[in-house]
């Protein structure tokens, strides 16, 4: 026998079928009631000799062991659904000539199924027990084990299936995924509607890391058995993998009507309403598996991940401290204890140390990495020695087109100010459909610190048609304007905004019209009415150092750039500027 154990194979030959060979001729004449052993499987198979009455009647060519079973039955347990497991059972319990030994297999078989693959269902049979050992019941006990048997053979369609129940008993698949899938395929080839091989191969591919190969043999599986908890709560799920939220919602309603009972449609509920943004219904939901099991964890961690979305941070941060007392560990936890360091206490020494720890802890996990960058791009500051580009390069090795770490891949060299690197991800990015505002407006800024005025211009004028009273579109239009040599018109959009602007967007008009003066006076003039309309403008700060810096008038310049470096402390160049001017006025 070939068997394939989760995560690592064993190597097992056996010579239970010879032996039993050997007793069966030993212990009978050659009479006509002997009994003559035929393969169960096609000669370049390598299954496991069975052996066959020549006695009876056959009813059923496909299976040599099972002759004396109509074909019919044959079809229902090769469906495979409960119901048809349930009917084969009684057609067979109907049938007067069926031997012993195929009956008892038979119910082994469909008990077995029912155990492993639809546990929710009622199937209250008494299976008697097997005197010996045989192909099938062999597959089943080692699938039971999470090994993969592969003595089965090709000979019928339950050897061929029966090895694929250990799906349903592992989450590691990868050991024997191609020997799975290629024998559930080749089930289907001969019961397409099989709603058992549909399910596992389903469950194979998401098992796999593959929901959207896993959706259609789900779907096929549940409309072949929508009363079944199992194939709704896979498919359901599966398509919330799969990012299709309104198919799953409206599903979800009726599945929570039929299983009123059942906590794990709420579970899936309050994270398709969390996926489209509908907070109440997820916090709701979470609520009513929290009051059924009160000790359910992975609920408890949701529940304070919404809470975090909500933006309630102090109810949050009390339902970590309690989690903390369990697990403090878990990667949910250190990402959402991380949020709350940054977007809510903004203690950025502490965010820095539990990202950290969870990268120590979650190496090479692509929500941690995203993590990292993300912290690294808002703080400007490197972590654990790599910035936010490094950390969305290494998802983008194993995910090319992940939106997000494109994303912050860009931000993460436009900060280290690596323009041609950022343009390559850019320029390719904002092809494609759906891309943010905020991103095209980045695509605009790398594009005119390259030179690339004409493209920027073609970025931002469609933006600007669309949303021209956008404070960040008019700054990126202003910005161009300037830059393609269109003066007059910024300066005179300039003069038009400043009346009604808010304080920061009257800010930032100062300092670009003060960008724009020819006299030094006026220029002056503009940056310091940009500061007394919003004191935090560090553009404008720098630009105050850099006239004064000019005019060698070094106190004064180094008074602004000092208010630049605490607006700006992780701004590498800043930092050394400083250091090198305090040097000097030493």
């Amino acid at each position: 026998m070939i068997f394939r154990l989760a995560g690592k194979k064993l190597w097992i030959f056996s010579f239970l079928a010879e032996a039993l060979l050997a007793v069966s001729c030993a212990s009978a004449p050659k009479t006509v009631l002997s009994k003559e052993v035929h393969d169960i499987y096609e000669p370049e198979d390598s299954g496991i000799a069975i052996a066959v009455d020549n006695t009876g009647q056959k009813k059923n060519k496909d299976y040599p062991f099972f002759f004396k079973i109509d074909q019919q039955i044959m079809n229902l347990i090769e469906n495979g659904s409960p119901d048809s497991l349930k009917k084969a059972y009684m057609e067979i319990k109907a049938i007067d000539d069926t031997s012993e030994d195929q009956a008892k297999i038979l119910y082994y078989i469909e008990a077995s199924i029912m155990q492993m693959v639809w546990p929710s269902e009622r199937f209250d049979v008494e299976v008697p027990a097997l005197s010996s050992q045989n192909a099938y019941s062999g597959a089943i006990n080692s699938a039971r084990e999470q090994i993969y048997d592969m003595s089965t053979g090709n000979g019928d369609f339950l050897a061929v299936v029966l090895p694929s129940l250990v799906v349903t008993q592992t989450s590691d698949v990868s050991s024997f995924f191609a020997d799975s899938q290629s024998a559930l395929k080749k089930a289907l080839e001969k019961a397409p509607d099989s709603v058992l091989v549909n399910y596992l191969l389903g469950v194979l591919y998401s098992k796999h890391g593959e929901p959207k190969k896993a959706l259609g043999f789900f779907e096929r599986a549940w409309r072949g058995a929508a009363e079944n908890k199992e194939t709704n709560l896979a498919y359901l799920t599966c398509l919330y993998e799969c990012d299709r939220y309104a198919e799953a919602n409206s599903l979800l309603g009726t599945a929570m009507i039929r299983f009123p009972q059942e906590i794990s449609f709420n579970k899936l509920k309050a994270r398709v309403a969390f996926a489209a943004g509908d907070y109440v219904t997820a916090e709701d939901n979470i609520n009513r598996v929290l009051q059924k099991d009160p000790n359910d964890l992975d609920s408890f961690l949701f529940r304070a991940r919404i809470l975090v979305e909500k933006e309630d941070y102090i109810h949050a941060a009390s339902l970590l401290d309690v989690y903390a007392r369990q697990d403090s560990s878990s990667k949910e936890y250190l990402l959402l204890r991380s949020r709350l360091q940054l977007d809510w206490s903004h203690n950025i020494p502490a965010v820095m140390e539990t990202v950290s720890q969870a990268l120590v802890n979650y190496p090479g996990d692509k929500d941690v990495l995203l993590f990292a960058a993300k912290v690294s791009n808002v703080t400007g500051m490197d972590i654990n020695g790599k910035s936010a580009d490094e950390y969305a390069e290494a998802v983008l090795a194993k995910s090319p087109g992940d939106r997000e770490g494109v994303q912050y891949a860009i931000e993460g060299l436009v900060r280290r100010k690596m323009w041609d690197k950022a343009y390559g991800y850019s320029s390719a990015f904002v092809k494609q459909d759906n891309i943010s505002r905020e991103m095209l407006l980045k695509h605009i800024e790398i594009c005119l610190a390259l030179g690339k005025n004409d493209e920027a211009w073609n970025t931002v004028l469609p933006i600007y048609k669309k949303d021209a009273k956008n404070e960040d579109v008019l700054q990126a239009y202003i910005n161009v304007l300037s830059s393609i040599g269109k003066t007059s018109e910024a300066m005179s959009l300039i003069n038009e905004l400043l009346s009604s602007a808010p304080s920061k967007m009257k800010s930032y008009l100062y300092y670009r019209r003060s960008i724009l003066q020819s006299r030094e006076s006026d220029k002056l003039s503009d940056l310091r009415s940009s500061i007394i309309a919003y004191p935090r403008n560090s553009d404008a700060l720098f630009s105050l150092y850099e006239v004064y810096y000019k005019k060698q008038d070094y106190r004064k310049a180094q008074y602004y750039l000092k208010q630049v470096v605490a607006l700006r402390p992780n701004d590498a160049e800043i930092i050394s500027l400083n250091e090198k001017l305090s040097a000097y006025l030493k």
